[in-house]
């Protein structure tokens, strides 16, 4: 009998993937906001729970769960109200964690993001990075007394297939792909650990595999571990897909406190038995050849 796994958010982007993956290995369940538009996973036979119909605990009163993936998150880009990020990005996972204690849950993996660091002091997203600091703060806090096993995935510039097109990357290569005239940038000499979506998904399977060598808590950055410039990703894109847009470099300034150099430390997930497969050459090849398809 396969253990059985929820993932929350298993219809956004990150969640989608890991569970058409991981359906190999375990039995997927998925929790959501709402039930009403499934189509990232229309294709599949999912259970899927809704958080507004039935307690959260029905959950676990009627599956007996392996471990809890918890994905779901809000960015609040639109100035959605703020009392929906504080119920997605921190009420909602401390809850999970409550509850996985107790009704014995093995293993709870958190995903965070580098955005998340004390070392930032980026003014974009800002609500959103200080929701996930404090999710972090009160897990770290339940861990102190947590019968589940927990680990904080912090994931780096993660890209992939069916990502939202409001986000950099998908967005940035809609307009590439179309051959816009022009495209005003900042001068992109910002630097972003890219990772493809498969190496993330690979990352949390390790994790999974593994759970009898990890600990109360532990925290693992999950990306490729090389740093490329958002001018060397643009002109990339460009060449891959032989596109005559011209890149204004320099147009637009930076953001407010932005970040200019990020990398991610990935040598405990490395030690673990993770490896990245995908350059950021081959992510964004594979993603051009599906969109040309």
């Amino acid at each position: 009998m396969r253990k059985k796994i929820l993932i929350t958010g298993i219809n956004g982007f990150l969640g989608s993937h890991l569970a058409k993956y991981l359906k190999s290995s375990f039995e997927v369940i998925g929790l959501e906001y709402s039930l009403n538009n499934l189509f990232r996973i229309e294709s599949e036979k999912f259970k899927v729970y809704d958080v507004v119909n039935k307690p959260l605990e029905n959950i676990f009163i009627e599956n007996e769960i392996y471990a809890v993936i918890h994905v779901a998150t809000i960015y609040r880009r639109k100035s959605e109200p703020l009392h929906n990020l504080l119920k997605t990005n921190i009420l909602l996972p401390v809850n999970l964690l409550e509850l996985s204690n107790k009704y014995n849950v093995s293993l709870f993996l958190n995903t965070d993001s580098f955005f998340n660091s004390s070392k930032n002091s980026y003014s974009y997203l800002s609500d959103y990075t200080l929701s996930k600091k404090h999710t972090l703060d009160w897990i770290k806090l339940i861990s102190n007394s947590s019968i589940c096993k927990i680990v904080n995935m912090k994931i780096f510039h993660m890209f992939g297939e069916n990502d939202s097109p409001s986000k950099f990357i998908p967005y940035l290569m809609d307009k590439i792909l179309r051959d816009e005239k022009s495209i005003d940038m900042t001068p992109g000499l910002q630097s972003r650990d890219f990772i493809y979506v498969n190496d993330v998904i690979s990352a949390f399977e390790t994790v999974l595999k593994n759970e009898v060598k990890l600990t109360n808590y532990q925290e693992y950055e999950v990306g490729s571990g090389k740093s490329f410039s958002i001018k060397h990703l643009a002109e990339l894109i460009q060449k891959i897909s032989k596109s005559k847009t011209e890149l204004n470099f320099g147009a637009i300034p930076y953001r407010k406190g932005e970040i200019m150099e990020s990398v991610c430390n990935n040598q405990k997930l490395v030690e673990l038995g993770w490896t990245s497969r995908f350059s950021l050459n081959v992510g964004l090849s594979k993603i051009i050849k599906n969109l040309n398809k």
